[in-house]
């Protein structure tokens, strides 16, 4: 009856009911009706897809057609399988051909293409499980890039003490396995992270990765400990112990951090000839008003280099490029609305893009101008990539009428109201200052 009624849609040239199309009987039916109409189209309704579509697809390809202008219609999981009264499977049935005829007619002749398939491979978590799956697949030579939202790899498990059934050493287990993926020259690990956004599609997956900041650089710090244990005035009372915060920079929980910057002070005043962005950024400034001859200037060293009008065209053509998406703010960890700050709003009129420039850059990062960590999430956050971290640099070093020699731009108003504003803060302020 589904096959009598299938013959009366629009477009369909032969209907026949077979009760075992997947055999090389059925499909040699197809193969010769095909090739005796000359059908440039195929709708097979029998079985799911998952099982028979590809047996199906190559059938056609063999009659001539297109394996992609095939179309499967599955009335047996979809319908008789699953529908109890004999007629109302029947009407299904015929609504499920319909629909395949309908659809395979916009199909469009498709050729399989070849592509290279990245072998990478992303492990998401790193407990027990995910490091053991890490391992497996480094040790078998591919790459792993191993990604856990804590700020340390090794999951719940490390908090046992013992294991069932033999009630094994957790730690014991777990120890040897934390030092091979961290030694494994083919995984890289990203911790206290999560992914973002993934697209593409199966062997060649793009991946976004979203790292909170950690406030410090994993390169220089020397594990001293300092970041973790500071000692607050008393005008600021916080959970003490024995007189001392203890604030693990690195596993602090940003929701209740008051973002007071003490222990990046305590770092930079205990190792402050090797704290990274002091002695970095100096040497980079230093380097240029010592006129000393640069063979590959950086790109903060360029800009210093350049004449007034190279500044404003290369700073414009960036700030032009700002849709105010406030990104740079909202990922900024010590970005706070000071009472006292330089409130953007009272400056600019709402939905101005681009914004009025270098305002709107400067007065956010002025906010932030003895509080920032140097973290740089304010670029990486930018769509734009607009150098927010270079801007950042320089307002932190130099001193607001230098600035805006190498930001030019700032009207009068803004540059004294700017200006009142840093000295009010600089008296107050409770980090070092990188201008010399």
């Amino acid at each position: 009856e589904v096959a009598e009624y299938a013959s009366t849609l629009p477009y369909v040239e032969s209907a026949h009911e077979y009760k075992f199309m997947c055999s090389d009987p059925g499909q040699q039916m197809l193969i010769d009706d095909a090739r005796e109409k000359g059908l440039n189209r195929v709708v097979v309704a029998s079985c799911s897809p998952r099982m028979h579509e590809k047996t199906f697809r190559k059938a056609s390809q063999t009659a001539g057609i297109n394996p992609y202008c095939f179309q499967m219609a599955c009335i047996r999981e979809h319908c008789s399988w699953v529908t109890e009264d004999p007629e109302k499977a029947t009407e299904k049935a015929k609504d499920l051909v319909r629909g395949a005829v309908s659809r395979v007619l916009h199909h469009e002749m498709l050729t399989a293409g070849v592509a290279d398939v990245n072998p990478n491979v992303l492990v998401i978590g790193a407990g027990i499980a995910g490091m053991q799956a890490a391992l497996d697949i480094a040790y078998a030579g591919m790459k792993v890039y191993l990604v856990e939202r804590e700020p340390t790899i090794g999951g719940t498990m490390l908090k046992f003490d013992k294991t069932f059934p033999t009630l094994d050493c957790a730690a014991c287990i777990g120890t040897p396995k934390l030092v091979s993926v961290g030694q494994d020259p083919n995984i890289e690990m990203y911790t206290n992270s999560e992914v973002a956004e993934v697209t593409g599609f199966v062997g060649n997956f793009n991946v976004k990765i979203r790292r909170k900041p950690r406030h410090v650089d994993l390169q220089k710090c020397t594990g001293c400990g300092e970041c973790t244990a500071v000692v607050l005035d008393e005008d600021r009372p916080p959970k003490k112990s024995e007189g001392e915060l203890w604030v693990d920079r690195i596993q602090i929980d940003e929701a209740r951090c008051s973002q007071c910057g003490e222990c990046v002070r305590a770092c930079m005043e205990d190792n402050a000839e090797i704290q990274g962005l002091t002695n970095i950024v100096r040497q980079r400034f230093q380097a240029v008003s010592s006129r000393n001859e640069l063979a590959d200037p950086t790109p903060l060293q360029k800009i210093l280099l350049m004449s007034q009008e190279e500044r404003k065209t290369f700073w414009g053509d960036h700030f032009r490029k700002c849709i105010k998406c406030y990104g740079c703010i909202d990922m900024c960890p010590v970005f706070v609305g000071w009472d006292d700050g330089l409130q953007i709003s009272q400056w600019m009129e709402g939905g101005q893009v681009p914004p009025p420039y270098p305002l709107f850059h400067l007065l956010r990062a002025y906010n932030v101008w003895d509080t920032c960590v140097g973290c740089g999430e304010c670029e990486k956050t930018c769509p734009a990539d607009i150098p927010l971290k270079m801007l950042q640099d320089i307002i932190r070093y130099l001193p607001v009428e230098d600035v805006v020699e190498t930001i030019p731009g700032l009207e009068a108003e803004a540059l004294e109201k700017i200006s009142s504003f840093v000295e009010k803060r600089r008296e107050s302020s409770r980090r070092i200052s990188y201008a010399s």
